[in-house]
């Protein structure tokens, strides 16, 4: 098999650049020919993926990593595989998949105690995504912290961002159709969700949500002063609970009017302004879970 080694260094405190060797030598004694690509730059990681001819894209690095890899890959008519290996600093990607993140039961989930499993992506305008996309309260937190913060603090940087961010006052009109309808409100956060976590944090009480069955979770959150932010801290602290003034939305498709300031990010990264369309795409990539994941989310 041909593989792809994608890793950035300086993700997880330089774990993965002290120990991409024994990475690939894991998988060169199975037989494998693997290619080392390392990342020096944004958008280096969705470069590689989208050279054609590897059978698997094994990727280290952060979930904004496994992101531009996925955006890579959805270039490429015949896609490998994907294994990961989770060295970011919240990693919801590989909490979702059952993905350890010891880089050697990383590895050995990939070698054979996972499987490979189909999963569902989504596209916000021209930009894939695995796991998220948001805007409003809270949301410029997973992208607006300096890199310097994040090597040095880890998740604590987050916290911090999230604390200065908390007293201010979202106001976004949004129209939103969606497979079921239309809502015209004036919202504060809205997250789209392709399963039980974000920011860190298990929803449990969205458990039933799966990995591949065509459909993004919503939960929108109307502006309603100043009960708003206990709104929203209370959907965070008692895993997904959405209470009057907020929404429970499941869809294959949104369609959002906003106004050109709205910034959304992806996957924790900032990507688009305004207006949005919002697809879900059954299935999409193969990637290796835990087959504990394999049992509850797909």
């Amino acid at each position: 098999m041909k593989i792809g080694f994608i890793f950035n260094p300086e993700s997880g405190k330089g774990k993965i650049e002290k120990n991409h060797r024994r990475i690939v030598q894991s998988f060169t004694d199975k037989g494998h020919e693997v290619e080392v690509l390392k990342t020096t730059k944004q958008n280096d990681a969705m470069l590689f993926a989208s050279k054609p001819g590897y059978d698997l894209i094994l990727v280290a690095g952060g979930d904004g990593t496994l992101n531009e890899v996925v955006n890579g890959i959805m270039t490429l008519e015949v896609k490998p595989k994907i294994g990961y290996i989770p060295t970011g600093t919240v990693n919801d990607v590989a909490h979702l998949l059952g993905i350890p993140r010891n880089v050697k039961k990383a590895v050995k989930l990939i070698l054979g105690d996972g499987v490979s499993r189909k999963m569902d992506i989504a596209k916000l305008n021209d930009t894939y995504f695995t796991y998220a996309a948001a805007t409003g309260k809270f949301a410029k937190a997973s992208y607006d912290i300096k890199r310097s913060d994040k090597k040095r603090f880890g998740a604590l940087a987050y916290v911090v961002r999230g604390i200065t961010d908390m007293f201010y006052d979202y106001k976004i009109p949004l129209r939103i159709e969606y497979d079921h309808g239309i809502i015209e409100r004036t919202f504060t956060l809205l997250l789209f969700l392709n399963g039980p976590r974000v920011g860190g944090v298990n929803l449990f009480l969205i458990r039933k949500s799966k990995l591949n069955d065509g459909i993004l979770e919503a939960r929108l959150f109307e502006r309603r002063g100043l009960l708003t932010l206990f709104k929203v801290l209370s959907f965070f602290a008692l895993g997904g609970l959405v209470t009057k003034g907020g929404h429970q939305l499941k869809s294959s498709r949104y369609s959002i009017k906003a106004d050109p300031k709205v910034e959304w990010n992806t996957d924790g990264e900032q990507k688009e302004h305004g207006s949005v369309d919002i697809v879900v795409i059954k299935e999409a990539i193969e990637i290796y879970v835990s087959k504990r994941a394999s049992k509850y989310f797909f």
